[in-house]
């Protein structure tokens, strides 16, 4: 296979996991040499992760880390420790220490550095892994700056929109169902609740929503663009995205679901596009939410993540969103606390049902038995049987977080106020 056939072979196979099929991305680098070609392990180590086999897949990524490049090297320390199961040994500490020191102060030094704050944070010391946690984001946070200043101006923007809905009782069907909230709040959790129902396809998160605001953003801006789109463009772009949606649609049943927890800043694009769509809006405590993006790397977008200051500021324009679409379109939205749904899972997802429409399934209560990819961060996670593992996870960071903890808090006072408690 020539040089130009083996790069085609592993963009291919990328290609095939972004649209939800690891097993043709597995099958597209099957006799490419690991060795000489490290995007192929990197490949392979995502597409077993979605599979739910972690074994495989900290092999591939242990492969990574091994490369001379110091980029792949990175990549692959940060995906093993993003694996969540990997389990790491005192070797390994040391030879990250050894690769983190003398290097050159770039965002591949960040991955490192977030890698070396998980196997403090799995050791139990999580007062030693803040300072890699801070470390590692302020290096990729210089890599790619969060324009805090556009988000701004997109929240003010959006803030001005008022309720109009579209007729939805001659719409029809599938369901759409769009999981909304931060990144990190348990959005897959309830995707996987979901999707176990004979009757709901389970697509990705898709950025279309995200795109077609965007587009209305450079023809003049967002809200005065929405208030004035067009029936055939609606139509238009109904027809995009249902297109987009249906190489998921494996079960054509009555409903399926988008996971981009981003959507929340289009609810009313959307219910301009979906007249019929519904809103399961999840809810985590703040500062658990924090800690957790604080954790991750996100390889694209999210630039708000890798400052403490930026996920702050980032939750005050979302709760601000949040009201705003709530009090808008009060019907259409769920709001499902995280902390109720894995402290008391079947009558949160009763309840979760019978907003959806869907009839009790018992496949949703046990979510963790269902077999199918999964792509987000949280594969592993979801996997295991619902738990509480992760509520009050963020306390463990409180010392090295207490100059954030007095605007974590008032956060956390609008969103009870806003939404309730669990």
């Amino acid at each position: 296979m020539t040089a130009d056939a083996l790069d085609q072979a592993i963009a291919e196979g990328f290609r095939s996991l972004s649209a939800g099929q690891p097993r043709a991305a597995l099958d597209a680098v099957a006799t490419i040499d690991h060795a000489q070609h490290p995007r192929a392990s990197l490949l392979t180590g995502h597409a077993q992760k979605a599979l739910g086999d972690h074994v495989a897949a900290e092999h591939a990524y242990r492969h990574l880390t091994e490369s001379d490049d110091r980029r792949h090297a990175a990549t692959g320390w940060w995906s093993l420790a993003g694996l969540k199961t990997a389990q790491f040994t005192a070797a390994d500490a040391a030879g990250l220490d050894r690769l983190i020191e003398g290097q050159e102060p770039d965002g591949y030094l960040g991955l490192m550095h977030l890698a070396r704050a998980e196997i403090w944070h799995q050791s139990g010391l999580p007062d030693m892994a803040f300072p890699h946690l801070k470390a590692g984001n302020d290096l990729v946070a210089g890599a790619r700056p969060f324009n805090g200043d556009a988000y701004r101006r997109l929240v003010d923007e959006l803030l001005t929109i008022k309720a109009e809905l579209t007729d939805a009782s001659s719409t029809e069907a599938p369901q759409p169902i769009f999981i909304i909230g931060q990144p990190r709040s348990g959005t897959t959790l309830v995707e996987q609740i979901l999707a176990s129902h004979p009757d709901v396809d389970a697509t990705d998160e898709l950025p279309f929503m995200g795109h077609r605001g965007a587009d209305l953003q450079r023809e003049g801006g967002y809200a005065e663009q929405l208030a004035v789109l067009s029936e055939d463009r609606r139509q238009t772009y109904r027809q995009q995205y249902l297109k987009v949606v249906e190489p998921y649609r494996a079960k054509a049943g009555k409903a399926f679901i988008d996971k981009a927890p981003e959507n929340f800043l289009h609810v009313a694009l959307i219910l301009r596009i979906l007249p019929n769509a519904r809103f399961v809006h999840v809810v985590r405590d703040p500062l658990g939410n924090i800690v957790s993006q604080y954790r991750h790397f996100f390889p694209e977008g999210r630039e708000y993540s890798n400052s403490l200051e930026g996920l702050i500021f980032y939750w005050q324009g979302y709760l601000m969103l949040m009201r705003h679409w709530s009090a808008l379109f009060p019907e259409r939205i769920y709001h499902q606390h995280y902390a109720s749904l894995v402290g008391s899972p079947e009558p949160q997802i009763e309840a979760l049902l019978a907003f959806c429409s869907l009839p009790a399934a018992s496949e949703c209560f046990t979510p963790h038995a269902t077999e199918r990819p999964v792509m987000t961060p949280s594969a592993a996670q979801v996997r295991q049987p619902i738990n509480t593992a992760g509520i009050d996870s963020g306390l463990a960071y409180g010392e090295g977080m207490k100059d954030w903890l007095k605007e974590i808090g008032k956060l956390k006072e609008a969103s009870v106020s806003l939404f309730g408690n669990s």
